[in-house]
């Protein structure tokens, strides 16, 4: 049997960058109703894998509110949001090239960086602690009782 012919191709594939962001908890109560909550501080303890982060190259990840004030009946109150603290933690170790770098922050209206990855092909769950410190207490004597809220937007940042 002859050979007719014969012939080579090259097949290319791109893969593009691939990231994604999830909130695991969509509601975070601080609990203001308990008498130590002024000689201590409150916080909601480790919430853990808050944040979930798939990215294929290096990243940060940043944090804002919509607001400088809490909102209060419909209406923005007087309390700041930089009375919140954001801590943010990595329970679980995982083989990166490179350390994260996380940083607490106190909450704002402008964008801070709480993560930077250097690391390509990563996932993250990264834990989050919301506290208002103890010295932060002050900003809340005096405040009408009732709900106040604000609304926090977590941002990826491919590199």
């Amino acid at each position: 049997m002859a050979q007719i012919g014969s012939t080579r191709a090259r097949i290319v594939l791109n893969f593009k960058e691939q990231q994604s962001l999830v909130i695991s908890h969509s509601t975070v109560d601080l609990n203001l109703n308990r008498g130590e909550v002024y000689t201590q501080g409150a916080e909601t303890g480790i919430l853990k894998n808050h944040v979930i982060i798939k990215c294929s190259t290096p990243y940060e990840l940043s944090v804002r509110t919509i607001n400088p004030y809490f909102q209060y009946e419909s209406t923005l109150s007087s309390l700041p949001v930089s009375i919140i603290h954001i801590k943010p933690s990595v329970a679980t170790s995982t083989l990166l090239s490179f350390p994260l770098r996380l940083s607490t922050i106190n909450l704002s209206d402008k964008p801070q960086i709480i993560l930077q990855s250097e690391n390509r092909s990563n996932s993250q769950q990264i834990d989050v602690n919301y506290a208002i410190p103890k010295q932060n207490i002050v900003s809340i004597l005096n405040k009408k009782a009732g709900t106040y809220k604000t609304e926090i937007i977590y941002t990826l940042l491919p590199h």
